[in-house]
């Protein structure tokens, strides 16, 4: 039998979310570990090239400040945990567009310790604090990709339809 192909399949690594038949919990949680992995990553790339932009337009080079430095480490901490509360609470809402949704938020959540990281390389921060921001970050990936099954899980559910609104009327 052939594969479909044409206008109106969907292709790629997300097809398992977009497609009419239900995924498979593999492939859910493939095409939702992609979406996670790469909403983290254009975040993060897109920090780090705005604080090297920064660095290289603003030439001077201000002297290191380690009380700067740990108020932008504590801060990426507590984002960190704010990341983590905000993707467990989405990760559980049932339907593959709110797992999409509930992945995706949590990547922009959980990268936002990159901010802080170019923040640290325009301020001309030591090396140590440099080093702590970044498995700061290490670690909110790792916290956001292991919430990943309990996305793919909710993808499997039947979406929840709103108050009042026969299923048939709620649309796809």
């Amino acid at each position: 039998m052939a594969a479909r192909t044409g206008p109106g399949v969907a292709r790629g690594p997300l097809a398992p979310l977009f497609g009419s038949a239900p995924p498979a919990l593999g492939a859910a949680l493939r095409a939702l570990r992609w979406a996670y992995a790469g909403s983290f990553l254009a975040q993060s790339v897109l920090a780090l090239a705005v604080g090297l932009g920064l660095s290289a337009v603003l030439g001077a080079r201000p002297r290191p400040n380690d009380v700067v430095a740990l108020v932008l480490l504590g801060m990426a901490v507590v984002h960190v945990v704010l990341g983590v509360a905000l993707g467990y609470a989405l990760a559980g809402r049932p339907g593959r567009a709110a797992a999409l949704a509930a992945a995706v938020a949590t990547a922009v959540a959980l990268s936002v310790p990159a901010w802080f990281a170019a923040l640290m390389v325009v301020s001309s921060q030591r090396t140590p604090f440099l080093a702590g921001i970044v498995a700061v970050l290490a670690l909110a990936y790792v916290a956001g990709f292991a919430l990943t099954p309990r996305c793919a899980r909710a993808a499997l559910l039947p979406a929840a339809t709103p108050a009042g609104v026969p299923p048939a009327a709620a649309g796809p």
